[in-house]
């Protein structure tokens, strides 16, 4: 067989298996936000995708699982967006703090997504992988700014106390609460300057600046969520 025959095959196998990923994610989705996290089966999942048991566990371990790759793929998606925003922004505490102001913002609009996101926090492998992809984040932000960011367990440990605090305040919003984004970006941004030493020269313009980059991305796990 012909070797571009064979790379059509492969191609078109890892295009079948991310459909069938997608399809399942979406149809988790909706139960969760229907029934919630906590009610919704594997067995519910399987029957509203219209796939089989193993077709489920091929790609996925667990229920968790799938909400974790729904959110995370969500956050990195909106992320990538705002890299081209952030090409001139001259203030490092503003993408220091975004992937938490993005979580935050989106909670707090529909209580709802804010308890499925809390869910994920409350996983290891969540916490794990957000612990992950805040340390590239950072890495690649800081240093544009002049900032040394040292890939270590202090630095790990720092941003596990900040996850801690996004997820803390999902939790809220997902227990009724109704503060306004904007003084818990306040909050955020101080508490991120304080653990890395980075100086808020402007808090109020900083608030501001972060409130309207976390508006202009819409980050959103539904479609149908409220803007």
């Amino acid at each position: 067989m012909a070797l571009k025959n064979i790379e059509n095959i492969q191609s078109s196998v890892e295009m079948k298996r991310e459909r069938s990923r997608k399809e399942i994610m979406a149809a988790s989705m909706e139960l969760f936000y229907e029934k919630g996290f906590q009610k919704t089966t594997t067995r519910d999942i399987v029957k509203k995708a219209g796939i089989l048991n193993g077709s489920l566990y091929n790609r996925f371990k667990s229920k968790e699982e799938i909400l974790l790759n729904i959110v995370i793929d969500a956050l990195r998606n909106t992320l990538g967006e705002c890299e081209k925003v952030l090409e001139d922004e001259k203030n490092p505490i503003i993408a220091a703090v975004l992937p938490g102001a993005l979580e935050v913002s989106v909670s707090s609009k529909d209580r709802k997504t804010a308890d499925l996101i809390y869910e994920v926090h409350r996983l290891w492998a969540a916490v794990d992988e957000y612990t992950k992809m805040n340390i590239e984040w950072f890495s690649g932000y800081m240093e544009r700014y002049g900032i040394k960011f040292a890939d270590t367990e202090d630095a790990e440990l720092k941003i596990l106390s900040f996850l801690g605090a996004i997820g803390n305040i999902c939790g809220y919003y997902a227990n009724g609460g109704t503060e306004g984004c904007e003084k818990i970006f306040r909050y955020l941004i101080m508490y991120m300057g304080m653990l890395f030493g980075i100086p808020v020269l402007d808090l109020d313009g900083t608030v501001k600046r972060l409130t309207e980059i976390v508006e202009i991305s819409g980050m959103a796990i539904m479609k149908n969520q409220p803007e």
